[in-house]
């Protein structure tokens, strides 16, 4: 039976350690990262009210109709187009009131005339029992306007830890 040097065991160490932290870090970006699950209707929840889009920027005052929920992070995504695309963004709440309007500016990656089959995802979290749930509003095609979006100096930013 052949022993294993200092040197050998060194270098598994070393393996099994980057595995392990490699794995971790997965772990953080997709507990971080991922949308629940479950999907439930938009309408249930929230109604958006205004929408504007200028080439760049592509903007939601969502309306949230029961303070039972939670929004908790939200992400624009697009099968049609990558500049639609974003990162995922805390929206910052612990708590909703019913009729309160959130602001969602998102920073398109790519200055574009049209966007078509952009996603608006919500993940949202129940105030009484944190259950947690994902819901869409789907936006067909929207074109760019000469629009200021305002506040302009809002954009949306990744959360350092989702909840």
């Amino acid at each position: 039976m052949k022993s294993v040097s200092k040197g050998g065991l060194v270098v598994l160490a070393v393996v099994v350690g980057a595995a392990a932290f490699g794995l971790f870090l997965g772990y953080l970006a997709y507990t971080n990262d991922s949308f629940p699950a479950q999907q439930r209707p938009f309408g249930d929840y929230a109604s958006v009210v205004y929408s504007s889009f200028n080439g760049t920027e592509l903007a939601f005052r969502v309306q949230w109709l029961n303070s039972g929920y939670v929004p908790l992070y939200a992400q624009l995504t697009s099968q049609s187009t990558d500049a639609a695309n974003t990162p995922v963004c805390s929206i910052g709440l612990s708590a909703a009131q019913s009729g309160q309007v959130v602001f969602l500016p998102f920073g398109i990656s790519q200055a574009s005339v049209t966007l078509n089959n952009v996603n608006l995802s919500l993940a949202v979290k129940s105030a009484t029992n944190s259950t947690q749930f994902t819901i869409v509003y789907t936006v067909p095609s929207i074109s760019a306007s000469n629009a200021t979006i305002t506040p302009s100096n809002l954009s949306c930013q990744e959360p350092a830890g989702v909840e």
